[in-house]
């Protein structure tokens, strides 16, 4: 089976120095700590990813905290200048997984103690600018450091589903060798963390920012839309990753359940992409994650079709329904193939995959029809074969679709981690004297 990952673009942060707008608001004593929207707190985990509510202001001078000044701000300069570049170099060069996640710890340890989190104040004289990541808009700038750590969740979450994608898409580009269990639980978890990411800065949007922010990119249907496709490909992995092996111990019955789980998600993601919003400001792209969200939920439902006909065919006792199954399998496969030729997405991506400087979409998107044509050529040659047996030896009654019992769907995809030491304790020791 193809193995090609989605993920996300990366937001850019304009480069911005920190340290005075801080000290001026720190030694400022008209100026007030400004989160008040709740008096209590909330996390999808359960830990400190959620910010401190109605923390006083901190009572110290910038002088006695000008290290923690300088090291936020490095940070974040850091990210402006590397995160323009690739995500492979981004990660690979830059090693900016491990500063986005020291700068979301870091922002949290200045959120603990009062420094501006809340509302939009445009006195305070702290001006945080993002580019958007699909550059449909002027960049937007907040006066918040909760908004800097919204966006730096989106490119947490960007670079670990990038990872997943770099670390399958470079080894089943290697014909030689087959991608390892360990290599799929390593994508695995990249992709569930990725998910988990958008869903805490979704919360983190409707709790405290989602009216001040006008880029789609933290919009709630566009978290919800990348969020689903995350967890449906991790599904699709955990699937991918059972089917390793002897295909002789294989349990096709199990097999089935779990590729039915990622349908769902991609049933859901498409329903999403569907939304007003995302539909008007970023109509390209949406045209393509709903046809790559159709296609790939049909080619599941193919393939739990297609296990479902080999469990009937090892018991021995259930030819008819074996070749059920296979017609089953045959008709979604042919509606993909369709669906592909139909689409523009998708047939064009076809048509270009070979070029070298094609986008993950594209990528992802021209592996769907070759993935159809294999299985169909598999499921026709059995299906002839099958049906052939039974006309002269089993005699078996061929029943209606609508006779077998539903293949229900197995998720075993885990949603909503924690999040992980390294997004919620700083790398330097931050505020020790403090303690």
């Amino acid at each position: 089976m193809p193995i090609s990952i989605l993920y996300l673009p990366l937001k850019v942060p304009v480069r911005f120095d920190l340290v005075q707008p801080l000290a001026t608001w720190l030694d400022d004593d008209e100026s007030q700590a400004g989160f008040d929207k709740s008096s209590s707190s909330f996390s999808s985990s359960g830990g400190d990813d959620a910010p401190a509510m109605v923390v006083p202001k901190p009572t110290y001078t910038s002088v006695q905290c000008r290290s923690e000044l300088l090291r936020i701000a490095a940070l974040r300069n850091c990210m402006s200048e590397h995160l323009q570049d690739s995500h492979k170099s981004a990660l690979e060069e830059g090693d900016m997984l491990r500063d986005c996640q020291d700068y979301h710890a870091t922002l949290l340890e200045f959120e603990k103690r009062g420094f501006p989190t809340g509302g939009d104040d445009t006195e305070n004289g702290i001006a945080l600018t993002w580019r958007g990541a699909f550059g449909t808009k002027p960049p937007e700038t907040h006066h918040t450091l909760l908004w800097d750590r919204a966006c730096t969740l989106w490119n947490i979450a960007a670079l670990k589903s990038a990872s997943a994608a770099l670390l399958l898409n470079g080894r089943s580009s290697d014909q030689t060798q087959q991608t390892t269990k360990e290599e799929y639980k390593s994508a695995i978890s990249h992709l569930q963390q990725s998910a988990s990411h958008l869903s805490l800065c979704r919360q983190l949007m409707e709790f405290s920012q989602e009216e001040y922010v006008s880029t789609v990119d933290l919009s709630k249907p566009m978290l919800q839309l990348w969020e689903k496709i995350m967890l449906a490909q991790a599904q699709t992995l955990i699937y991918q990753m059972a089917n390793l092996g002897d295909s002789a111990v294989r349990n096709h019955t199990t097999l089935a359940y779990l590729i039915q789980g990622a349908a769902p998600f991609y049933n859901e993601a498409l329903k999403i992409a569907q939304h007003p919003r995302l539909q008007s400001e970023v109509p390209t792209p949406c045209t393509e994650w709903a046809a790559h969200c159709k296609a790939q939920s049909l080619v599941c439902q193919a393939r739990a079709y297609f296990h479902m006909s080999i469990e009937f065919r090892l018991s021995k006792s259930a030819h008819g329904k074996e070749i059920t199954r296979l017609h089953q399998t045959i008709s979604t496969l042919n509606e993909v193939l369709t669906f592909c030729k139909s689409s523009q997405v998708l047939r064009e991506a076809n048509r270009i995959f070979n070029n070298s400087t094609m986008t993950p979409m594209a990528e992802a998107a021209a592996t769907i029809q070759p993935e159809a044509e294999g299985l169909k050529r598999l499921a026709s040659d059995r299906l002839t074969a099958a049906e052939l047996d039974n006309q002269s030896i089993y005699l078996e009654d061929i029943p209606n679709p609508d006779q077998l019992q539903e293949i229900r769907a197995l998720t075993m995809v885990k949603m909503n981690l924690p999040l992980p030491a390294a997004m919620l304790i700083p790398r330097a020791n931050l505020f020790a004297w403090d303690r």
